[in-house]
């Protein structure tokens, strides 16, 4: 199916006014970092090290490290591939999990399908704009919650805008049993707001939490509107706290997913421009 993410504008990078910030979107990653419970977790370790025997060690004194990385492809800031959720055993566009499903992976909707992405996009401060520094978990996010951070940070969501929502939760990033939700759960937008977010025509949605959408689930799946339904990416794991403290109506978003054959998703590391 064709993706909703919309084809690269060199406009948009050429309308980037001489004073223009990058923003840093991503959270770095580390063993210590949390990992949703149902992913396995991110592991790192020196596989080789300066100063090994031969053959890393070379005749003129030089030397090369490397590492071994085990991860899960929802592991960090990260962008989900189309093939992470299924309704009634059918992917985005009623194509059979059955069909495409293999030992390596998924033959369609997989992390190297997602382009890179070079889009607009607006930040939405849920918690700035009912006035607390973090959303409780299991809060759910509304569709006035949405208007009301868009009035807030005087943006408008156009069609083919990322729409990127900060509710604080980042706050907990160094307490993992906490940002994974198992304190009560984590917030996001439930039903309401996912559909109205779908009414805006938007291309790309991602959040500062590890489930994106309200857990425990008040009603229908976002992960199943978002996904299967409607064919729109999920990003979690954002770091929103510095752009978001920027107040900008919109901004340029940028992110390069892995090109993982197979994978339901891929790490990233997002910036705005702006």
């Amino acid at each position: 199916m064709k993706t909703r993410l919309p084809a690269f504008d060199p406009v948009l990078l050429a309308g980037v006014s001489a004073g223009a910030r990058i923003y840093e979107l991503s959270h770095a990653m580390a063993p210590s970092m949390p990992v949703y419970h149902q992913h396995i977790p991110y592991s790192m370790a020196l596989h080789r090290r300066h100063g090994d025997p031969h053959p890393t060690q070379r005749k003129d004194g030089s030397s090369f490290a490397n590492e071994v990385i085990v991860t899960s492809g929802h592991s960090g800031t990260h962008i989900d591939a189309l093939g992470h959720f299924s309704r009634h055993g059918c992917l985005h566009g009623g194509i059979k999990v059955s069909e495409v499903e293999t030992r390596d992976g998924y033959q369609q909707l997989n992390a190297a399908d997602i382009p890179p992405i070079v889009q607009n996009a607006v930040v939405l401060d849920i918690a700035a704009a009912r006035g607390v520094d973090c959303l409780k978990p299991a809060e759910e996010v509304s569709v006035a919650d949405l208007e009301a951070a868009a009035k807030f940070s005087a943006s408008d969501v156009r069609p083919g805008d990322a729409v990127l929502l900060r509710t604080g939760w980042s706050k907990y990033w160094s307490d993992p049993e906490m940002f994974i939700g198992r304190r009560g759960g984590m917030p996001g937008p439930g039903e309401q707001a996912a559909r109205w977010l779908v009414s805006k025509g938007v291309s790309l949605v991602g959040s500062d939490t590890p489930g994106f959408e309200c857990l425990p689930t008040p009603a229908s799946s976002v992960h199943a509107i978002m996904l299967v339904d409607e064919g729109i990416h999920i990003m979690e794991n954002l770091n929103l706290e510095e752009i978001a403290g920027a107040r900008l109506p919109r901004v340029v978003f940028v992110a390069l997913p892995l090109r993982l054959t197979g994978a339901t998703g891929s790490p990233i590391r997002p910036i705005a421009i702006g």
